[in-house]
């Protein structure tokens, strides 16, 4: 709980604000609270692997391959 509340605490102002988009739209798609409910913890992941670099670049091949 407290590694959450400190990825919450290090969320900048876009973040928060794709985070209340994808909670909204996850109400609008399901019903009311799930999809609120649903679309904050799509939206806490997403932005979470962003910060990753998951979405990035994509890496090159390896220069000898693998046996």
């Amino acid at each position: 709980m407290d590694e959450i509340r400190a990825h919450l605490q290090a969320f900048r102002t876009a973040d928060w604000l794709i985070l209340i988009a994808v909670a909204l739209i996850g109400s609008a798609m399901f019903d009311d609270i799930i999809g609120l409910i649903v679309g904050a913890i799509v939206g806490y992941l997403g932005i979470l692997a962003w910060h990753k670099g998951t979405f990035g670049k994509r890496r090159e091949p390896p220069d000898e391959p693998r046996p």
